[in-house]
């Protein structure tokens, strides 16, 4: 499948909510995680459907099973998971925003915004209730997730609600960078564009 980037006005649309198995939806979770297993690299550890331009509620991730992980460049593959029809149930009371500077690699990235990073307020846990496909039905679960796995789940879950982490820069007054040229520096920039997104 095709990652598409912005401007894609896809990528703006709230997904729906998936109410029933099929042999389509059970093979797009697969390729849903082969398309970002296919696609990863330091910043790319989640991937929603309408990334891939489907208006569905479902996402993967590709984190390690712990939370104990270095920064992003360090993070080693991980185990590739999917969620459908995700919801936050419980989170911390305060979010916390991390990366404001721009050599700091708790900045967020965005397959769907190539070289594009900032910081972004986000819940330090969450509890999610979500669903997977057992023996072509529905099962759901409920898990709490911490750090940055809950990091990644906000962002997923964002982008079913068309959604994007620059919204948050425009809302915030925060910075939004993009990559330099050589990729070796990252530049602030104007809001004015960030309007544009």
């Amino acid at each position: 499948m095709k990652i598409i980037t912005i401007p894609h006005p896809r990528l703006r649309e709230r997904a729906i909510e998936v109410k029933q198995i099929d042999e389509q939806l059970i093979k797009f979770t697969k390729e849903l995680q082969k398309t970002l297993k296919d696609a990863r690299n330091p910043r790319g550890v989640g991937l929603a459907a309408p990334q891939v331009d489907k208006l569905l509620r479902v996402f993967a991730t590709s984190l390690p099973f712990n939370d104990e992980v270095g920064k992003p460049g360090d993070r080693p593959a991980g185990e590739l998971r999917y969620f459908i029809n995700p919801t936050i149930n419980k989170a911390c009371k305060r979010k916390k925003v991390l990366g404001i500077n721009p050599k700091d690699s708790d900045l967020e990235g965005c397959l769907s915004l190539p070289g594009l990073f900032g910081p972004v307020p986000r819940h330090r846990w969450i509890e999610l209730e979500y669903q997977t496909i057992e023996n072509e039905q529905l099962v759901n679960h409920k898990n709490r997730f911490d750090g940055f796995h809950a990091r990644v789940i906000q962002h997923e879950l964002d982008h079913l609600d068309g959604v994007l982490f620059t919204d948050y820069a425009l809302e915030n007054g925060l910075p939004v960078y993009h990559q330099s040229e050589d990729k070796k520096r990252l530049i602030e920039i104007d809001q004015k564009l960030i309007r544009t997104i």
